[in-house]
């Protein structure tokens, strides 16, 4: 069983997050939430294209089995009851020529056989030095690579939750909206009733309104596609009813030096390890491929009971009379088998090379990743700083508009010019501020451990 279950293990949380899922009474509760941490839980659970990473991680390690196997010797106990019955009716005399009995002869012959044979490979062209070793790396690149595939779900599962999470920030960002345009309806329709403002403001704040109202449809129905997709990819049923807890913490990334990063990354990257592990077991398949050139040695001996028995006697005998023994040495060498050794030579020295190749390819992405990672998330950090400042100076600008608005000081359209400023800065905000969340997720994926913290 492979050992990467990095962060499997059941908790209070997974638990109640299981009891939902075969629970239908309980999967109608709204008021169960689901952290990021619960998310990650159920996905090593759950996520089919984990579990399978794990059934492979376990082929492999099966293999470590028949490599040690290779070097035990073999047993094979053999039982045999032979039961013949002929009839002669013709025969060659001394002539050579062909003769005809006038009274057929017919006969039966038995015969039992017991059988214990031992061999022993001494010396297998020294294939056998290398193919456990080699095992053993192909067993830890199979482990890696579910931890690689952990990773990689991880990250994917953590951008799915944030964006869910600013859907549902939009959602009550809209609802927010469309509460202040009824608002306004009313201060539109109070001072249309004293000759304040003409009907016109009060029609521009009801279509208005109405366009909030459907921008609130369209906005829960983002919100429900993106609890739809996050509870796919962690593996939830569709019905089952949640709400997200919202963790995104802001901080500034320039604490750590992104060539740190790439250090880390190029330790703690599984999909690096991995690649390294199959650096290592195409290494030992190229040793073993040049064993196939030295000869091989092997022992054998076999302890067997055998007597023919009368045509009267029991068929089945376990105790035949008669033994014997029989021990073997043999030594075969291969000098010329046409170009197969040469050719699994070639092959082996070939995948070596590929899989040196494919090291570095994965090392300079891996690079590029980090690095263009943090990059955005430099720069997504300074535009939440910036979209801070924008939403209170819009707030501002909305609060003092709205009171100018009420003592004619400003008409509708102003004030709607405003607020829709607002409602745009609002808007970058919380896209900002979850577009953070999600580059961190996207770069801790490609580090393949969490990013440093201050103090952490």
């Amino acid at each position: 069983m492979a050992k990467a279950k990095r962060r499997i293990t059941l908790s209070c949380s997974l638990a109640l997050a299981i009891a939902l899922i075969v629970s239908p009474a309980a999967a109608q509760q709204v008021d169960t939430v689901l952290s990021l941490s619960d998310a990650w839980l159920i996905l090593g659970e759950s996520s089919p294209e984990y579990r399978a990473a794990l059934a492979r991680a376990d082929v492999a390690g099966e293999g470590v089995w028949q490599a040690w196997g290779s070097w035990i010797p073999t047993a094979s106990w053999r039982m045999n009851f032979n039961r013949n019955q002929f009839t002669t009716r013709t025969f060659l005399d001394p002539t050579g020529v062909a003769q005809r009995l006038d009274d057929p002869i017919t006969d039966v012959a038995k015969s039992a056989v017991n059988s214990l044979t031992f061999s022993w490979s001494l010396f297998q062209n020294g294939t056998r030095f290398f193919d456990v070793s080699g095992a053993n790396a192909s067993a830890k690149a199979a482990d890696l690579a579910t931890v690689a595939t952990l990773v990689r779900l991880e990250s994917e599962v953590a951008v799915f939750y944030w964006e869910a999470l600013k859907q549902q920030e939009l959602v009550r960002l809209a609802e927010q909206l469309l509460a202040a345009r009824q608002r306004d309806v009313e201060i539109a329709e109070a001072r249309f009733r004293i000759a304040a403002v003409s009907q016109s403001d009060v029609l521009q704040a009801q279509v208005q309104v109405g366009e909030n109202e459907v921008a609130l449809m369209q906005t829960e129905q983002q919100a429900e596609r993106a609890l739809r997709d996050l509870s796919a990819k962690i593996g939830l049923p569709e019905d089952l009813r949640y709400q997200l807890r919202d963790t995104a913490v802001v901080v500034d990334p320039s604490v750590v030096e992104v060539d740190s990063l790439a250090a880390i990354a190029r330790l703690s990257n599984p999909e690096l390890q991995r690649l390294e592990a199959e650096i290592s077991a195409a290494s030992k398949n190229l040793w073993s491929a040049r064993g196939s050139w030295l000869p091989r040695i092997d022992l054998s001996m076999t302890l067997g009971r055998s007597e023919q028995l009368p045509k009267d006697a029991n068929l089945i005998d376990f105790g035949p009379e008669n033994s014997s023994t029989n021990f073997g040495i043999s030594f075969n060498w291969p000098l010329l088998n046409g170009f197969e050794k040469k050719w699994r030579t070639g092959q082996a020295s070939a995948q070596l090379q590929e899989a040196r190749s494919n090291k570095v390819t994965q090392l300079l992405e891996t690079d590029k990743n980090v690095r263009n990672e943090y990059d955005a998330l430099e720069t997504a950090y300074q535009s939440v700083q910036i979209r801070l400042r924008l939403v209170d100076l819009a707030r501002e600008n909305v609060r003092l508009t709205t009171e100018r608005y009420r003592i004619g000081g400003a008409t509708y359209t102003e004030l709607q010019q405003i607020t829709n400023q607002a409602t745009t800065a609002e808007r970058g905000l919380i896209e900002a501020r979850y577009n953070f969340m999600q580059t961190l997720a996207r770069l801790e994926g490609a580090l393949g451990r969490p990013i440093p913290r201050p103090g952490s």
